[in-house]
């Protein structure tokens, strides 16, 4: 009886060392520190070793446990996701809001693991103020297990309810299958998607059930003080450095995270063993792993809001320490005068429906907060689409305003992405559609992913003005491109949709087709071998190009970015150096088939890459161009599309003479003879 306070307080404070190594990798390392692999592996050991201090459970024990873990977990979430819808209304940039409320409501549902592996969100991603609610996907994840793993030790103990052992036998193998089929999958969907599988709960599942394992082994694992010291201290000393090593942001959650996960491990299993490592069971490390749940909550929001407040991705030692205070506090606070109270309440432990109704009232809270600020959202937005026609209409623009709104730039897209004719990422089949003069003999042809549909807004403009035929193939993250293997190529359906496109675009025979010519930034943008066999296939087929060297990408969300610099036009800007090469890449090429345009121009000056362009926002994310500022470019466009058009034509025309003079010499000759 004497290890069990030891152990228990020990474990606190490791949770309280986990909280603290998430805050200060997130404040100043601005990376992922392996905290959050120990919440898991806790959370689980907790969750069985609970059940196994008494014979299987029957329903009315799981809905208790279910009941109890509600009451614990509820509160303290409720609470920052209503008072970080709130502030949000306030600090948020605009040109967040479609996509944060969106994260708010999954936080709500605890589903935001998964809406953040939808959008495959990058999670420290440097440039660009990170969602307020993203710290939530952790808590999802365990909520999923906390109801997942009693549901599934309700469901062993219903196999043999006679024999203790071999309920436990019949679990423990199922951990074990756990473990070994999660933790394949985790290697796999690493390496194929690392920002899905960072939050994919299947991923992560292996972590828990390692947790589970040790509940059902600690008892059984004996060692001296001496080695129960040197493997606490060594598992922790490799806990809180081990990340400043590895760039584990991308390697999560495979086989790297076995580190944190066996690093936690080795400290229980050194705590059962009476390590008494000080550093974890004192009584202020512990009394602070009491709250180290709300305190994760916490800190992430506050170090938003001061990057929303700021302006500044990086935060200083005061900056941060007043952000760890003050993550503190609130934990404190919400932890003995919130969360207690409802998880020890007398009222509501009586019936399991008290607990439910309360629950319920309790994320009814963030759920008018979130109702409040998407109405919000609403109105907002139909003022912004009003303002944006009628700039478009007039080019008259409001004093101070931006075009797009920065509320609705991630919406300014080509119609393509609205009517159906910009094909997904993943499906490998032709999606052609057409515009401009459809009954036209002349045509152009868009073929490409979203740099080259981007586009078609203009090129639509100049269809209509010079009267030809506009065809569009375009796919979402697909290049024109003929290398199967290219690192750009990030869908397997891509060098399928590719051949697909190039043997439609010879049965077209169009007079033209339109796409990107360069990739890649500063010294690194060339014209990559696959865009050159594509075009060299096109030629083979009788088809003329035009290629147009690609936009600048500026590596952070640009209308956010705007949003926090209202009153400086030139904050945004970055040298041109950084982003393209001295000289056009294109201009090492000279095929026949195939005209180069350079529009840097129209993005950089000499010095300065830009943004924003007067009142024109030119950017609707970090590298795509805003259907606005395409649409303003349509004189431009038009005139590089009739220059290519009357090149390719002229060098038709000469080819003919020559031909024709050539057959001429012929006839003479065979005249003569």
């Amino acid at each position: 009886m004497a290890q069990k306070p030891s152990y228990l307080y020990e474990i606190q404070g490791l949770r309280a060392v986990a909280a603290l190594m998430v805050a200060v990798y997130h404040i100043w390392i601005q990376k992922v520190s392996g905290g959050v692999d120990v919440f898991f592996v806790i959370a689980a050991f907790f969750i069985f070793g609970s059940f196994l201090r008494k014979a299987p459970p029957n329903l009315g024990e799981l809905l208790d446990y279910y009941s109890k873990t509600l009451r614990r977990v509820v509160p303290s979430a409720a609470l920052v996701i209503m008072t970080t819808i709130v502030v949000s209304l306030f600090l948020m940039p605009d040109s967040m809001w479609r996509n944060q409320i969106k994260h708010a409501l999954a936080s709500t549902l605890f589903l935001e693991n998964w809406a953040l592996a939808m959008t495959a969100t990058d999670y420290l991603s440097k440039g660009s103020p990170p969602s307020p609610f993203q710290q939530l996907w952790a808590l999802a994840v365990q909520v999923q297990f906390y109801f997942l793993f009693p549901l599934m030790i309700w469901l062993t103990g219903l196999i043999d309810r006679r024999l203790d052992p071999q309920r436990r036998r019949v679990c423990i193998g199922v951990l074990v299958g756990i473990v070994v089929v999660s933790l394949a999958y985790s290697l796999y969907i690493t390496a194929r998607n690392q920002p899905w599988a960072y939050f994919d709960t299947f991923a992560r599942a292996w972590e828990f059930a390692i947790g589970g394992l040790l509940a059902f082994a600690v008892s059984r694992i004996s060692l001296s003080q001496t080695v129960a010291r040197v493997l606490g201290w060594v598992s922790l000393i490799v806990l809180l450095t081990f990340a400043l090593f590895l760039n584990v942001s991308t390697l999560f959650p495979g086989a790297v995270a076995l580190v944190p996960v066996l690093a936690a491990c080795g400290i229980v299993i050194a705590a059962r063993n009476r390590c008494d490592m000080a550093i974890l069971n004192n009584r202020f490390v512990v009394w602070f792993g009491d709250m180290s749940f709300s305190f994760y909550l916490w800190h992430w929001p506050l170090l938003s809001f001061y990057r929303y407040a700021t302006g500044s991705f990086d935060v200083s030692a005061l900056a941060g320490s007043g952000i760890i205070l003050g993550a503190g506090v609130l934990a404190y606070l919400t932890t003995w005068c919130f969360e207690t109270p409802v998880r020890r309440s007398a009222l509501l432990s009586r019936h399991n429906i008290y607990s439910l109704a309360a629950c319920v009232a309790l994320l009814a809270l963030p759920t008018v907060a979130l109702s409040a600020w998407y109405q919000d959202y609403q109105a907002r937005r139909s003022d912004a689409h009003e303002a944006l026609s009628r700039f478009l209409d007039e080019r008259a623009p409001a004093p101070g305003q931006v075009y797009p709104p920065t509320l609705i730039a991630s919406m300014d897209l080509p119609i393509s992405s609205k009517d159906g004719c910009h094909q997904t990422t993943t499906n490998p089949n032709l999606v052609e559609c057409e515009y401009g003069d459809t009954r036209a003999e002349r045509i152009v042809v868009l073929a490409g992913g979203s740099h080259a549909q981007q586009w078609l807004g203009p090129l639509k403009a100049a269809a209509e003005n010079a009267h030809f035929r506009l065809v569009t193939l375009t796919k979402g993250a697909c290049t024109l491109s003929l290398d199967a293997n290219a690192d750009y190529m990030n869908y397997p359906s891509c060098h399928e949709w590719n051949e697909r496109v190039v043997k439609r675009i010879g049965e077209i025979r169009p007079d033209l087709v339109f796409t990107n010519a360069t990739r890649g930034q500063g010294t690194d943008e060339t014209v990559p071998t696959g865009y050159l066999a594509s075009w060299r296939a096109l030629e083979r087929a009788g088809v003329d190009v035009l290629a147009v060297r690609d936009n600048p990408w500026f590596g952070y969300d640009v209308p956010e970015c705007v949003d926090l610099h209202p009153d400086s036009a030139s904050a945004c800007a970055k040298p041109r150096s950084q982003l393209l090469a001295r000289r056009s890449p294109t201009q090492a090429y000279h095929l026949e088939n195939v005209r180069f345009a350079d529009l840097s121009d129209l993005f950089c000056d000499d010095d300065y890459c830009h943004p924003r362009q007067g009142n024109v926002l030119v950017y609707r994310d970090d590298h795509h161009l805003t259907n606005t500022f395409a649409l303003l470019q349509t004189t431009r466009i038009e005139r590089i599309v009739e220059q290519a058009l009357a090149d390719f034509d002229q060098v038709r025309l000469s080819a003919t003479s020559l031909r024709v003079a050539h057959r001429l010499a012929q006839l003479e000759v065979t005249e003569r003879s």
